[in-house]
């Protein structure tokens, strides 16, 4: 659903929110992560821990395979990834996502802040161009005027 609605110039908050209602698809993924989905009102918040988390998790992990190889014999290895680093229920499920549909997620957490995003990762079908044509039309009411 695109149409040429003028996005909110008031919050980033209140952009990412307007992004939502437009595109079912984004809340569908968000409630995969957020207790509440868009309904919450920490939503984009819980967004933004969530991607962060996934990048510091899987940081995490390379340094206790470093720290602790795996073991040999297999039979040790549940045992050993129990002793892992654990993830947090959203880490996990933005985890389980597909490339795309992180893609999306960490576009629309930069409106939280401090998420890494990088026009590389634009890989859009026609439902993620669709997002990101009303992501730019956020970020262009969020500019002094």
């Amino acid at each position: 659903m695109t149409s040429f609605e003028p996005a909110p110039d008031s919050a980033w908050v209140a952009a990412a929110d307007w992004i939502a209602e437009r595109h079912e698809w984004l809340r569908q993924l968000v409630a995969r992560i957020v207790l509440g989905g868009t309904s919450a009102d920490d939503w984009l918040d819980q967004l933004v821990d969530a991607v962060i988390g996934f990048e510091e998790h899987e940081l995490a992990w390379l340094e206790y395979e470093r720290q602790h190889p795996a073991p040999r014999p297999e039979s040790q290895y549940d045992a050993w990834f129990a002793a892992g680093p654990v993830a947090t229920p959203g880490v996990q499920a933005f985890g389980l996502m597909s490339s795309g549909e992180k893609n999306l997620i960490r576009l629309v957490a930069t409106l939280g802040g401090r998420v890494p995003w990088s026009v590389r990762d634009v890989s859009f079908d026609q439902r993620g161009a669709a997002l990101l044509s009303d992501w730019l039309a956020a970020v262009h009411a969020q500019l002094p005027r």
